[in-house]
């Protein structure tokens, strides 16, 4: 890979899912696979490595960004990568199906964390003291309003300090595997028990978020919160558990 980096480069996508399967099964030589290893990129063209990756962080950067989970030009279009982005991280593109089970088990790259920006142990990263005290703030009651209203479909809602233009998105705690890797697991037949809950990450100031804000009406807070989950999903490649419900609600939005 060092004496001919273009040509390696050329057959990553031939050889990098064997190389992965090895990072989860030969622990002995995991040191020398991850070097092999590459990934696509949000800022660069092309298969990158973790060490050319190591290279190109900015100063303040505290970690190696990553995103898991469908196909790769979903997750390239994913309104989280925006903060990342205006920051000047380049985060990694990792749409192979099997990304989220291999990386999130190595934690580190030569004691860089790896972290993904779809889980929820990455959003602290980019958060500053001021806007932990606004989210204290300011939030609370909101936050609350959106829970009630979207029930037993969502482990948690919280603030977000990383959406620049989308009014929410959707995480999973740093444990539990993506909502695209629990499709994944289903259609594969294997049962994970008790159902994994994504985590709503909302927008303060996007202005549909403030509409639930300033509203009263129970069944417009219900309508619009639920479909604002089921566009998130939508935005990660992820059809809405129930689509006709979905369609009812959006039409009923539209009507008003």
């Amino acid at each position: 890979s060092e004496n001919n980096p273009t040509m390696f480069d050329g057959n990553s996508g031939q050889y990098n899912r064997t190389l992965k399967e090895g990072l989860y099964s030969d622990y002995s030589n995991r040191d020398a696979l991850l070097e092999l290893v590459r990934f696509k990129s949000s800022t660069e063209d092309g298969w990158v490595s973790l060490a050319s990756y190591k290279e190109r962080m900015k100063s303040d950067q505290k970690s190696i960004y990553y995103i898991t989970g469908g196909k790769e030009e979903v997750l390239k279009a994913s309104p989280l990568l925006g903060a990342y982005t205006k920051r000047g991280y380049e985060v990694l593109i990792m749409s192979d199906d099997i990304d989220d089970i291999v990386i999130s088990q190595l934690g580190f790259y030569k004691e860089l964390p790896l972290k993904a920006i779809n889980k929820s142990g990455a959003v602290d990263d980019l958060k500053e003291d001021d806007e932990k005290t606004k989210e204290s703030k300011e939030s609370k009651a909101l936050i609350k309003k959106i829970k009630k209203a979207l029930g037993n479909k969502v482990k948690d809602v919280v603030a977000s300090t990383r959406l620049v233009d989308a009014p929410a998105v959707v995480v999973v705690d740093e444990n539990d595997p993506t909502v695209q890797m629990q499709q994944l697991l289903k259609m594969m037949g294997q049962d994970q028990g008790e159902e994994i809950l994504p985590i709503l990450e909302i927008n303060l100031d996007d202005p549909i978020i403030r509409k639930i804000e300033t509203s009263d009406d129970k069944e417009y807070i219900e309508d619009l919160s639920s479909v604002l989950l089921d566009q998130a999903l939508l935005s990660e490649g992820v059809m809405p558990k129930d689509p006709v419900a979905f369609t009812r609600r959006l039409q009923s939005l539209l009507a008003r």
